[in-house]
């Protein structure tokens, strides 16, 4: 079985662009957005969509349990 590959399609922007949500038709977080940029840029688009891609839904936001981690406490400082 092979792995599924990120599948940027090209968006129209609506009328009223400023209204619209980055985060409503895309990941953000995906590892591979940057490629999905970098392909919108190849083809000239004004601006893509994920949201036929089959990796749309698999990354999600960091949350602070990502970051947080156990650390012995400093006995050096107060």
């Amino acid at each position: 079985m092979s792995c599924p590959q990120p599948r940027p399609t090209e968006f129209r922007l609506p009328m009223r662009a400023e209204s619209f949500s980055v985060e409503e038709h895309r990941n953000v977080h995906c590892r591979f957005y940057a490629g999905c940029i970098d392909e919108a840029v190849r083809e000239d688009w004004d601006s893509f969509t994920c949201a036929k891609c089959p990796l749309f839904q698999q990354d999600a936001a960091p949350g602070a349990d990502q970051y947080a981690f156990n650390q012995p406490a400093d006995p050096g400082r107060p």
